[in-house]
């Protein structure tokens, strides 16, 4: 009998999404509450919002998380739909594209969060 060597990846990809969609559904809730009750959405109460190292890791995680969930979400469009011998340079440089974007998005909100001061 055949081994399949790419099911547990699968398996891992698809729990890493689903714990990232819980942390998005339960992350937002409690920063639109935050942000609501603050007294003014200001530029002074903004960064009053993102002043405190909980809400910086806080919004730091649901970046990853958000990036996280795209990204497997576009790896398992671009195995679906580009998926002939041909595609195979196509695919590759779609992932790189996008590691790259992705990257540098993680890079910038990284740098948006600890500048605040």
């Amino acid at each position: 009998m055949r081994s399949v060597g790419g099911a547990r990846r699968g398996l891992d990809m698809w729990l890493a999404q689903r714990a990232g969609a819980v942390y998005l559904a339960l992350f937002l809730p409690v920063f639109l509450f935050c942000a609501l009750s603050a007294p003014s959405l200001d530029y002074a109460g903004w960064r009053a919002l993102f002043l405190p190292l909980g809400m910086k890791v806080a919004a730091l995680l649901f970046v990853v998380a958000l990036l996280l969930h795209a990204w497997i979400g576009l790896r398992e469009i671009f195995i679906d739909y580009l998926h002939c011998a041909r595609c195979t340079m196509l695919r590759l440089s779609l992932y790189f594209a996008f590691a790259v974007l992705y990257l540098a998005c993680l890079v910038w909100a990284v740098d948006i969060l600890w500048s605040i001061k």
